[in-house]
């Protein structure tokens, strides 16, 4: 009785070790990317240079969900010292280059405003995950169930925005995907603090990490496109209204669109 009480303690003891190394990780990789991609914004050469080849952003993203997938499919790769490490680099490094492009048409002061948000929610949602006691690794088909119902909504909402240009349909999709992600995101920390019917490895931290900077990924994404709405509405478009008359003209730079007054 008291080996077996020992060897919980120790089991207790490993996984909250393993919970705060995710977790922590996982803050690092947000740091890192919030560093680049602000100085995509505030560095206007960087920025132009981004947005003229931006195509590249395309690459780094596809090349980092191949890597990503074999870090997954290859368990020999996760358990390499030093080999898995610089995965997992290369993995966040080139999601974090892949959203270059999108992080280039925002404002930094929309970017780290949606930012924390995005962040303060995957937090957030693993806390919930963590105390509730509804076992979602052992009622997993519940979630696939009411995620699949949700993604019905969101196809539809994204066909309302396309087809009759009801701009605000997209909002309603953003909600829908964030709801599908974050349902994951409380699986996942369920999986990470283990006492579940399912758990993760406690040699598994990089792969967790990896996997909940991906569901933060994901939702960031999603406010990309509001971000950019707000960036253009504050930002006004300077032109130039003319005035002809037949003795003289003039111009004055104004805000609104050109305007030519023929007198006489």
């Amino acid at each position: 009785m008291q080996e077996r009480r020992r060897r919980l303690r120790a089991y207790r003891k490993s996984r909250r070790k393993f919970s705060c190394t995710v977790y922590g990780i996982t803050l690092a990789w947000l740091v890192l990317a919030l560093t680049q991609w602000l100085a995509v914004c505030l560095l206007k050469d960087f920025r132009d240079n981004v947005n003229k080849y931006y195509w590249i952003s395309l690459i780094f993203f596809i090349s980092a969900m191949l890597l990503f997938s074999m870090f997954i499919f290859i368990k020999s790769l996760r358990f390499v010292l030093c080999l898995n490490w610089l995965l997992s680099l290369l993995i966040v490094e080139f999601l974090i280059i892949g959203l270059f492009a999108l992080s280039a048409q925002t404002d930094w002061k929309n970017l780290i405003a949606w930012f924390l948000i995005c962040a303060l929610l995957t937090y957030l949602f693993i806390l919930i995950g963590s105390i509730l006691p509804q076992d979602l690794t052992l009622n997993v088909v519940i979630l696939f169930v009411v995620a699949f119902l949700i993604l019905s909504i969101t196809v539809f909402m994204s066909m309302m925005h396309k087809i009759m240009n009801m701009s605000y349909s997209f909002y309603a999709y953003m909600v829908c995907i964030g709801l599908i992600v974050l349902m994951f995101v409380m699986y996942h920390a369920q999986t990470i603090n283990g006492g579940r019917f399912a758990e993760m490895r406690l040699r598994d931290y990089l792969l967790a990490s990896l996997i909940l900077f991906n569901d933060f990924i994901i939702i960031y994404m999603l406010t990309i496109y509001p971000q950019v709405i707000n960036s253009k509405k504050s930002t006004p478009s300077n032109t130039t209204v003319s005035y002809h008359s037949k003795d003289s003209s003039y111009e004055d730079s104004t805000t609104t669109t050109e305007l030519v007054v023929n007198w006489g």
